[in-house]
């Protein structure tokens, strides 16, 4: 396993879509693992129109049993992909603790050279955003609700990032 995992390690530093990596991993939650396993079942992430295709495609929406006038959702589906899932639920842990752009996620912001400003504030948000959703879900309905809400969310920030990684010029890669 220790093996697998240096190769991989290795080897997303050539891949083709590195960059979407780098910055992924300007989100709290989010390491090169992570990133490389998103990068590995999504491609680039063009494939979804809006944040909520995606969240469909990890199986992150409530389910829906409508007839007529009434409408009643349940819980998440879960028929999207159940790795991916694992990953972004484990991820939306880290949001336990207070916002903080300083150690680790610091560190990783630094490696994105010139595009730190732009995802810091992206990075920033999302930590405000689910630090305090997370709280809040937590107090009110338990903790595995709680975490699902926040990886649910979680995906439309990694959306974000990706299409904001897409939009930028070609040359503006980061070293």
């Amino acid at each position: 396993m220790l093996r697998l995992t240096a190769a991989i390690e290795a080897a997303w530093l050539a891949h083709p879509l590195a960059d979407l990596m780098r910055a992924l991993q300007a989100l709290r939650g989010i390491d090169w693992l992570t990133a490389a396993t998103l990068v590995a079942e999504c491609g680039d992430f063009s494939q979804f129109r809006h944040p909520r295709h995606l969240m469909a495609f990890f199986g992150l929406v409530p389910t829906e049993s409508s007839s007529g006038e009434s409408r009643r959702q349940g819980g998440i589906s879960k028929t999207g992909n159940a790795q991916v899932r694992r990953v972004l639920i484990q991820s939306a842990q880290t949001y336990r603790f207070l916002p903080s752009l300083h150690g680790l996620v610091g560190r990783r912001l630094a490696a994105c050279g010139p595009w730190q400003a732009d995802l810091s504030a992206i990075s920033w948000r999302c930590q405000q955003r689910l630090h305090g959703r997370l709280r809040r879900v937590m107090a009110r309905r338990g903790k595995p609700k709680a975490l699902t809400a926040v990886a649910r969310e979680l995906c439309g920030y990694i959306w974000e990032v990706a299409v904001w990684v897409r939009a930028q010029p070609a040359g503006s890669s980061v070293a």
